[in-house]
């Protein structure tokens, strides 16, 4: 009777323990941050997700792109720096909750500027294109996460971009890889 009831105990713990591991990536607040390709050049991300429920989040971003526009030769200098606000969802994830892979859409508003704000290029031409513009938007990604333990992962991000009112192309895509750290 005794060794029933210690055999039974034993796998009371053995079952607290192994669900207690399993939730141990669920999370409610990430934080990660990427750097990457975008077209032309080179960007950066710092991402905030907070979990809505166990397969769905909210993810907010401040976004830095650094690229050239090849004009008549000359290297033009376009920066772009952006908050972008979306929502995402899992599509994939193995039973043990060390991948994740989510899609998701969002809006984006920023401040573009081409040729550091001033109109007048290297060789005195005029560019007749706004400098400094407001610009807004949508995006569309993927999330993808590799974890190494259960508060650190490798990010993955893809995402195409589409601003309404840019000066130099309506479409830019973003491909950075980065860190992910479970805050909460």
């Amino acid at each position: 009777m005794k060794k029933r009831l210690i055999n039974k105990s034993l796998l009371i713990v053995v079952i607290l323990f192994s669900s207690i591991s399993m939730y141990s990536q669920s999370h409610k607040i990430a934080l990660s941050l990427t750097g990457g390709y975008v077209d032309g050049g080179f960007g950066g991300m710092a991402t905030v997700d907070y979990k809505v429920n166990e397969f769905d989040y909210l993810q907010f971003n401040v976004q830095t792109n650094f690229t050239k526009l090849e004009y008549e030769d000359i290297k033009i200098p376009v920066d772009l720096y952006a908050f972008n606000a979306g929502f995402f969802f899992d599509v994939l994830r193995n039973n043990k909750r060390t991948f994740a892979l989510a899609l998701g859409a969002g809006g984006t508003v920023g401040y573009e500027t081409v040729n550091n704000g001033d109109e007048t290029l290297e060789n005195n031409l005029l560019l007749d294109i706004e400098t400094s513009t407001v610009v807004f938007g949508a995006y569309a990604g993927l999330d993808a996460d590799i974890f190494l333990i259960p508060t650190i992962a490798i990010n993955i991000k893809a995402q195409e971009i589409y601003h309404v009112n840019s000066e130099i192309g309506e479409f830019t895509p973003y491909f950075g890889l980065g860190i992910k750290l479970i805050l909460k």
